[in-house]
């Protein structure tokens, strides 16, 4: 995959010909290098193909769009590289490192310099000319960023498709999922993100139960799960079924699961694969949130791999680091394509139509984001990624290791196990949370507890969040590609500063 695109006429030839092989009647027009189509293929009145027959299309045929612009070389997307010591990550994003200590990339993400770039480029070529853009540019170029995006996460295409982002999904099914279950019952766990949580209440009342798993967290501390500390979750969820039934009398067939590939307010990784078979076991959908899951851990979306799963959504702005306003949804059963996601939150031209119709169009608004994937794209498969992640996560034990250290004289792998929320294996990859000292615990520590710390730190510059779990303060760290370990020791100092009321 070339790195930097030349012209937009780069790869007119090569398009010519593949074109001229296309059982569809296109031709490429040699004035102004766009394909035209016999008569209207795509939704509405674009001037372009199908994007369906687009996005199914073997690899053998199917051929990129050129780049309508020049891009310049001076755009950097990093080197090859196999270790995080061997290239330098502050250039490539646009954070303002040196004023803050940036510690909190798990929250709204920060973009790579060359997705904000190529996302700038697309915004100025479609004002030059709003209507090329619109007609002939946009949807050959959306469906290319899919059909990257889909590689990336060795999703099938049929099964793949950009959205917004998570959220925009979540209502999708939620909505489709009412819509066609006439008994809906919602389960999902107290440490559901927020607005899901209030998504469903709003939606399906008096159907929804919380599964209380932080109610388990104590088992960490004792030898049930030692041997696997993710059984922790399997045991909640077997248990909330459990009293489902006999408190409720109901049937679980068609009830809808929602699980975290990781939580947010508390970082943990859930355990995909044994959570979704027991809701199949029970016969319930399986709705997988996984606004944490790309780049942070190695994704594989097919039947292969994650089975029982029926909805997978994630997140670009997150770990993969694109501009905001792209994300993700991975539906292999043709059945619900067809039944539950029929109508997405927003419709327009294309509903009524295939998968990619009725997703990738959803009125005129801001694409550019989705139109970096390819960029965004090239710069991480530059890099080892297993490689990466490993790295990251040794950098993130250092700095637990030195916080605890320093706040709690911990010094054994035991004892700075102690001070995280759970252990190291139920962790996410790149965040973890780490009890604050033992000074700053009030006997009742609250939210607004919470708050005033992290106030605190904010004002001495440092973004990170403070988080009040079962009555215990932590702080949740996140660790990306340009965090050093200086950072996290600044934060251990100025923390020691902070003095309660």
């Amino acid at each position: 995959m070339s790195v930097i695109r030349g012209s937009f006429r780069s790869n007119v030839t090569q398009l010519g010909s593949k074109l001229r092989s296309r059982p569809t009647q296109t031709f490429l027009c040699q004035k102004c290098c766009h394909v035209h189509t016999q008569g209207y293929q795509a939704m509405g009145s674009f001037h372009s193909e199908n994007v369906d027959d687009l996005m199914m299309q073997p690899d053998a045929e199917y051929q990129p769009p050129p780049l309508p612009f020049t891009v310049s070389k001076d755009i950097a997307v990093g080197t090859p590289s196999s270790s995080l010591s061997s290239f330098h990550c502050s250039n490539d994003f646009l954070l303002d490192r040196d004023t803050w200590t940036f510690l909190n990339h798990g929250a709204f993400g920060a973009a790579l310099r060359v997705g904000y770039d190529r996302a700038a480029q697309w915004r100025y070529h479609l004002e030059r000319q709003p209507l090329r853009y619109h007609d002939r540019d946009l949807l050959p170029h959306l469906v290319y960023s899919a059909r990257r995006l889909a590689h990336f996460c060795r999703a099938p295409r049929d099964a793949f498709t950009l959205i917004p982002n998570v959220t925009y999904g979540l209502t999708t099914i939620l909505r489709g999922y009412v819509n066609n279950e006439k008994k809906p019952r919602v389960i999902l766990w107290d440490t559901t993100y927020g607005s899901l949580k209030k998504m469903a209440q709003e939606l399906f009342p008096g159907k929804v139960t919380e599964i209380p798993v932080t109610d388990y967290f104590h088992r960490w501390n004792t030898d049930v799960s030692s041997d696997d500390p993710s059984q922790v979750f399997e045991v909640a969820l077997r248990d909330a079924l459990r009293k489902l039934r006999e408190d409720h009398h109901e049937s679980l067939d068609n009830a809808l699961l929602i699980i975290d590939h990781t939580t947010s307010n508390t970082a943990l990784n859930m355990p995909l694969q044994s959570l979704s078979k027991i809701g199949k076991d029970n016969n319930m959908l399986v709705l997988v949130d996984g606004a944490h899951g790309i780049l942070a851990q190695e994704l594989t979306l097919n039947e292969n791999n994650l089975p029982h799963v029926d909805f997978y959504l994630g997140n670009g702005h997150k770990w993969l680091s694109c501009p905001r306003g792209v994300g993700f949804l991975y539906c292999p059963n043709q059945n619900l394509r067809d039944s539950v996601l029929k109508w997405p939150a927003v419709m327009s031209h294309g509903v009524g139509e295939g998968f990619q119709s009725r997703f990738l169009w959803d009125g005129c608004r801001d694409y550019a984001a989705a139109l970096s994937i390819p960029a965004v794209l090239d710069h991480w498969e530059l890099k080892n990624l297993v490689q990466v992640r490993s790295d990251l996560q040794n950098k993130l034990k250092q700095a637990v290791r030195l916080l605890s250290q320093q706040w709690h004289g911990s010094f054994s792998e035991e004892e700075v196990e102690a001070t995280l929320l759970a252990p190291w294996d139920v962790h996410a990859p790149m965040m973890v949370l780490l009890r604050l000292p033992d000074n700053l615990q009030s006997d009742m520590p609250t939210s607004d507890d919470a708050k005033a710390i992290q106030d605190f730190l904010y004002d001495n510059v440092i973004e990170v969040p403070i988080k009040c779990i079962r009555g215990v303060l932590y702080v949740r760290l996140s660790c990306h590609v340009y965090n050093e370990l200086p950072e996290y020791e600044r934060l251990g100092e100025i923390m020691l500063h902070y003095r309660r009321g």
